[in-house]
């Protein structure tokens, strides 16, 4: 079981109160932009750390009062919506850090061949040699998928992961995660605001709005509102 209780303060008079309970599932985050879905996916990676509440994860505590673990201590994989990729490692060696700074949980003995696995699905294995600069945003957004996948994480983190890439290779994308998600047994966290993305992957939907949990669904739920749009 996953808790977050978080509360934060933001400059500008935003806070954010927000209280969230789920499994090793595939979790939608939408809501309008300004809502806190961002903010939240930080918290739980430890990139911000929140003013009051608790982030328990499979039984280990990642913040409360008495408890701060380091990001590089939650084997949490994190896909930033703008790829987020290093400029002066090429993706090779964008990848291979990923791994090296990283709690890694091996599920996969030999990694050698569970990264060809990953190069094929997520088709980066020509881009191995070139640096972020010359990739294009749908080829940088797959490599820091790659890169978030690497290690194996206990968790993910998905920030808009698919805006950038090709509308002919998002379903092999997204199916690619899904078929990781099932297999691992991991919670995934995915912000978003695609209806089609939350139809095809969700199995609960959480809804922001200000800073707040609006509300909160299972895609059977969602799936008979109709008309419904985030």
């Amino acid at each position: 079981m996953i808790i977050v209780r978080v509360k934060k303060h933001f400059p500008g008079g935003f806070d954010l109160d927000m209280s969230l309970r789920f499994g090793p599932e595939f979790v939608a985050v939408t809501g309008h932009n300004g809502s806190g879905k961002t903010s939240l996916l930080r918290m739980v990676a430890g990139l911000d750390r929140p003013d009051d509440g608790a982030i328990v994860s499979m039984g280990t505590t990642f913040y409360d009062k008495k408890i701060w673990l380091a990001p590089d201590k939650r084997n949490v994989g994190y896909v930033f919506q703008d790829a987020a990729l290093f400029p002066w490692l090429t993706v090779e060696k964008n990848i291979e850090f990923g791994l090296k700074h990283s709690n890694r949980n091996a599920r996969h003995e030999n990694t050698a061949l569970w990264l060809e696995e990953l190069y094929d699905a997520l088709n980066v294995k020509h881009l191995l040699g070139r640096y972020p600069e010359k990739l294009s945003g749908g080829e940088a957004q797959r490599v820091a998928i790659v890169r978030a996948l690497a290690p194996c994480p206990d968790m993910l983190l998905l920030d808009e992961p698919f805006s950038a890439i090709d509308m002919e290779q998002r379903p092999a994308v997204r199916a690619f995660i899904q078929k990781m998600q099932r297999r691992w047994e991991i919670p995934v966290l995915l912000v978003t605001h695609d209806n089609a993305e939350i139809h095809t992957l969700a199995d609960r939907i959480f809804r922001l709005e200000n800073g707040r949990v609006k509300s909160t669904s299972r895609r059977s739920e969602f799936a008979s509102m109709p008309g419904i749009s985030y």
